[in-house]
C-alpha cells in the first residue's frame, strides 16, 4: 500500500512538471513590436519586423550599454506565417508576437485589397492580441517604420502606447484596432476607418488645427512622422481618405458617446477672421431616428454636445450677454451641421458606404436578420435623405470670466 501511494505521488509530480516542457526564457525571445506589410517587387509580400530590445530602457543599464533600441529587418515571403521561421536566418532568438502593438500596411497594398486576406493568418495566431492598432502608411510600411525616429522614447512599444492615448483625446485619427476591423468588414454594411500616417513631407497646406491629412502639416524638427486623418476601407480595400476634421465629424455622428473631451476652434460670428477655441464633450449618445418603410431611407440625427469656451480672440464678451451666447451657439451649430453634411455627401457619392455605424440602428428596425439582409443597407445608404442637427450646451467659459479689455490695458 505504501508503494502504491509513493507511485501515485510520483505520477502526480510528473504531470505537474509537464507544464514546463515548452517554456521559453525571456532572454531567448525576440519581441516583435511592429509588423509592416507591403507588396513584393516581384511576387509575395515584404514583411518588416521592428524587434524591440528589452535591455534598452530597463533598469539593467550597464548590460544595455549603447545597444540600439530595436532592430528592423524586411523579408520577402508568400504569407505572414512562414516569415517567423525565415526571420531566424539572422535573428538569433525565437520570434514572438506577444508584445505586438501595431500592424502597418502600405497604401499600395491596402488599395489592392490583398491586405485583408493576410489578416486571416493573423487571427489564427493566439499570441496576437485583438487590440493591435492598424495603421495605413502613405508610403511603403517598411519606409514608415524606418522613418519613425521617436527620440523621446527609448522603448519603441511605449511610443505607440502613448500615441494611442493621445488619439483618444484629440480625435484626429479613428480608434482602429484588429478587433474592430474584422467584424465590421465581414458585416459588409459600412466603411471602416483606419489611422492614416506618413514619415515623409507632402505638399504643405494652411488650415486650422484639424483640417489636415498626414504629410500636410507644416512642421520642423522632432520625429518626422505625421498621423492625422483616416484611410477609408470598404470590403477590406482602401478607397479614399478623410482629413482630421472629417474624422472628428464621423466620431460625432456615430451612436456612441465620445469618452474624452476634445479641442476645436470655430469662427467668431461677430468678428470676421477671428476664432473661438472650445473644448467639447459628447456625454450622451447621438439620437438617431430612421424611417425605412420606403425605398429611400429617411434619417434624422441630433448630436448633443457640451461645450466649454476657452479662448475668445476678438475680446467680445459672450458671458454676460445672453443674446450673444445664443448667436455663438447657433453659429457653432451651423458650422458643424454644414461640415457634417459635406462629409455625409462625400460618403454617399464618393465612398458609397456608411462610416457612422448607423447600420447598427437600421438593423434594430427589422424583426429578423434575414429581413435586414434583404433590405441591403449598403445599397440603400447612398440614396438616403439625411438631416443633421447639433444640440449645443455652453457649460462655462473657463477660469477667465470676462475677456481682457484692450482699452483698459492701454490706460
Amino acid at each position: 500500500m505504501r508503494r502504491v501511494k509513493l507511485l501515485l505521488i510520483l505520477l502526480f509530480l510528473i504531470i505537474l512538471l509537464t507544464g514546463c516542457f515548452d517554456k521559453s526564457e525571456l532572454e531567448e525571445l525576440a519581441y516583435v513590436i511592429v509588423i509592416g506589410i507591403d507588396k513584393g517587387e516581384v511576387n509575395g509580400f515584404e514583411v518588416t519586423y521592428q524587434i524591440g530590445n528589452p535591455q534598452v530602457g530597463s533598469s539593467d543599464r550597464v548590460s544595455a550599454g549603447k545597444e540600439p533600441a530595436s532592430e528592423i529587418i524586411t523579408l520577402t515571403v508568400p504569407d505572414l506565417v512562414t516569415v517567423r521561421d525565415l526571420a531566424n536566418i539572422s535573428v538569433s532568438r525565437e520570434v514572438t508576437y506577444s508584445h505586438l502593438k501595431v500592424i502597418i500596411t502600405g497604401e499600395e497594398l491596402t488599395r489592392s485589397g490583398e491586405a485583408f486576406k493576410l489578416f486571416d493568418s493573423v487571427l489564427r495566431d493566439e499570441a496576437i492580441k485583438q487590440e493591435v492598432m492598424l495603421i495605413v502608411s502613405k508610403e511603403k510600411a517598411s519606409e514608415f517604420i524606418r522613418g519613425n525616429e521617436h527620440e523621446l522614447e527609448t522603448r519603441p512599444h511605449k511610443h505607440y502606447d502613448f500615441m494611442s492615448r493621445r488619439w483618444e483625446e484629440t480625435g484626429l485619427v479613428p480608434d482602429a484596432t484588429l478587433l474592430r476591423f474584422i467584424p465590421r468588414t465581414l458585416d459588409d454594411a459600412g466603411l471602416f476607418l483606419s489611422t492614416y500616417a506618413t514619415a515623409k513631407k507632402g505638399e504643405t497646406i494652411y488650415g486650422y488645427e484639424d483640417q489636415y491629412l498626414a504629410g500636410q502639416v507644416k512642421k520642423e524638427g522632432g520625429n518626422p512622422i505625421q498621423m492625422i486623418g483616416s484611410a477609408v476601407l470598404k470590403e477590406g480595400r482602401m478607397i479614399g481618405t478623410l482629413n482630421g476634421e472629417a474624422t472628428k465629424v464621423v466620431m460625432l455622428l456615430r451612436p456612441q458617446k465620445v469618452r474624452r473631451s476634445m479641442l476645436a476652434s470655430y469662427a467668431d460670428p461677430l468678428v470676421k477672421g477671428q476664432r473661438i477655441a472650445a473644448r467639447w464633450m459628447k456625454t450622451e449618445p447621438t439620437r438617431i431616428k430612421m424611417n425605412l418603410s420606403t425605398d429611400i431611407p429617411k434619417i434624422d440625427v441630433v448630436v448633443p454636445i457640451k461645450m466649454m469656451i476657452l479662448a475668445i480672440d476678438s475680446g467680445i464678451d459672450y458671458v454676460e450677454d445672453l443674446e450673444r451666447q445664443k448667436l455663438l451657439k447657433d453659429s457653432i451649430a451651423s458650422s458643424l451641421e454644414r461640415k457634417s453634411m459635406e462629409v455625409i455627401k462625400k460618403t454617399q457619392q464618393e465612398f458609397k458606404g456608411d462610416p457612422f455605424q448607423w447600420y447598427l440602428i437600421a438593423r434594430q428596425q427589422f424583426w429578423t436578420l434575414d429581413e435586414y439582409k434583404n433590405y441591403d443597407w449598403m445599397k440603400k445608404y447612398p440614396r438616403a435623405e439625411i438631416n443633421v442637427k447639433y444640440d449645443i450646451e455652453l457649460t462655462n467659459f473657463g477660469r477667465q470670466f470676462r475677456p481682457f479689455n484692450k482699452e483698459d490695458i492701454k490706460d
